[in-house]
C-alpha cells in the first residue's frame, strides 16, 4: 500500500504544484494589469509595485490552493485510469476508496494550509494592500471612515452603518454604535444612535441610547438620550486608522465583533454569512479532492482532456454555489450556515455517492 500511495502521490504532485504556480502568477498578473494605468500615470518606484504584488501573494495563494487540488486531483485520476492503473489496482483487491485516499490526504494537509493562511497572513496583507493602494493614488496614509467596518481608539470600538459626505464639512454618520471598555470594577457602556454627526475630533449623536452592561453581559438600565457629544482626544484620521474590513479580520477577530455587535440588536447577518464563508471556503481544497476523483475516474474514458473539462465544469458549479449563497444568506432567505456551508455539503455529499458508486 506505502507504494501504491506514492504512486499515486507522484502522479498527483506535479500537475498540484503547476497549477499552484500558474494561478498564483495569473492572479497576481491580474492584480498588475488592472492597475498599470495608474502605475504608469503616478510614476511609482519599482520597489512600491514589487511591494503591492508581493502583498497580494497571499490573497493569490489562498484563491489558488482548492483550484490546484482540483486540478491535480482530475489530472492524475484521469491519467491512471486511461492506463488501466486504477482498474489493475481494483483487480488486486484494493477498494477504490483507499487509491483515492492519498489524493484526499493532501485535500485535508491543503486545507489546514488555506486556513492558516486565512487567519494569520491574508487578514495582515489585506490591511497593508489597502495602505499601498492609498500611497499609489496620492492619499494620506490613513485610510477615511468606511461603511460597515469596526475601529478602535482609546478605549472605545465604533461601528458606523452608513456615512454620507455630501454636506462640506461635516460627515453624517449613521446606524452608531459605540462600546466604551470599562475601568477595572466598573460595568461597561454601550452607546447606540441612529444618526450622528463628525467634525474633527468632536461627534454629536441623536436619537440615542445608552446601554449599561453587567459581567454577564446582560443589560442592567437603559437611558434615552436626544443627543449627546463626544470628544475624542485625538484627530478623527489617527481614530479611522484601526477600522478592519472582513477581508482584514480573520475569523476569531470577526467572531468578537458579531458577540460584541449582535447583543445590542443589531443586524449581524452580513457578518455571520462572511464568517461561515471564512471556515467554509478552505475546506473547499478537500472537497475538491473527494469530489474530482471519482469524476475524473467515470469520465477517463472520454480522453486525456476529461480530466481538465471535469475540473471547469466543478470550479463553476462549485462558484455560482458560492454566489448564490452570498445572495440568499444576505437577503435572509437561509440562514448564515446553509449560505456558508451549502457549496461544501452538496458537493462533499456528491463525491461520498460516486466513491460508493465506483465500489
Amino acid at each position: 500500500m506505502k507504494l501504491l500511495d506514492r504512486y499515486v502521490l507522484r502522479e498527483m504532485i506535479a500537475p498540484f504544484l503547476i497549477s499552484v504556480f500558474a494561478f498564483v502568477w495569473l492572479f497576481v498578473g491580474q492584480v498588475l494589469y488592472e492597475n498599470i494605468n495608474l502605475i504608469w500615470e503616478r510614476q511609482i518606484s519599482f520597489s512600491v509595485v514589487m511591494k503591492l504584488l508581493a502583498l497580494h501573494v497571499p490573497w493569490a495563494l489562498g484563491m489558488a490552493l482548492p483550484l490546484a487540488v482540483l486540478f491535480g486531483a482530475s489530472l492524475s485520476v484521469n491519467r491512471l485510469a486511461r492506463d488501466s492503473e486504477i482498474t489493475s489496482a481494483r483487480m488486486s483487491g484494493v477498494p477504490v476508496f483507499r487509491i483515492f485516499l492519498p489524493i484526499l490526504v493532501v485535500g485535508a494537509v491543503v486545507s489546514v494550509l488555506a486556513f492558516w493562511m486565512g487567519e494569520r497572513v491574508t487578514p495582515k496583507a489585506n490591511r497593508e494592500i489597502r495602505e499601498t493602494m492609498r500611497y499609489i493614488v496620492g492619499m494620506q496614509p490613513v485610510p477615511i471612515l468606511q461603511e460597515n467596518v469596526f475601529f478602535s481608539s482609546q478605549g472605545y470600538y465604533f461601528y458606523v452603518g452608513r456615512v454620507d459626505r455630501s454636506a462640506p464639512g461635516t460627515v453624517k454618520l449613521e446606524n452608531v454604535m459605540l462600546y466604551e471598555s470599562p475601568p477595572p470594577g466598573e460595568l461597561p457602556m454601550l452607546v447606540t444612535a441612529k444618526w450622528a454627526t463628525s467634525n474633527n475630533d468632536l461627534w454629536t449623536l441623536h436619537d440615542g441610547v445608552t446601554h449599561k452592561l453587567g459581567p454577564d453581559g446582560l443589560t442592567q438600565f437603559e437611558l434615552k438620550f436626544p443627543e449627546m457629544q463626544l470628544n475624542l482626544k485625538q484627530a478623527m484620521q489617527d481614530l479611522w486608522n484601526t477600522q478592519k474590513t472582513t477581508e482584514e479580520m480573520n475569523a476569531g477577530e470577526l467572531e468578537k465583533q458579531i458577540a460584541l455587535f449582535g447583543g445590542s440588536g443589531r443586524e449581524t447577518r452580513q457578518m455571520l454569512v462572511d464568517w461561515h464563508f471564512k471556515l467554509s471556503i478552505p475546506l473547499s481544497c478537500f472537497i475538491f479532492a473527494l469530489c474530482a476523483a471519482p469524476l475524473s475516474l467515470r469520465f477517463a474514458r472520454y480522453g486525456s482532456y476529461s480530466g481538465l473539462f471535469m475540473s471547469i465544469v466543478i470550479m463553476f458549479l462549485y462558484r455560482i454555489n458560492i454566489v448564490w449563497g452570498q445572495l440568499f444568506g444576505l437577503s435572509g432567505k437561509v440562514p448564515p450556515f446553509i449560505a456558508g456551508w451549502s457549496q461544501d455539503i452538496i458537493f462533499g455529499l456528491l463525491g461520498l455517492y460516486l466513491i460508493w458508486q465506483e465500489e
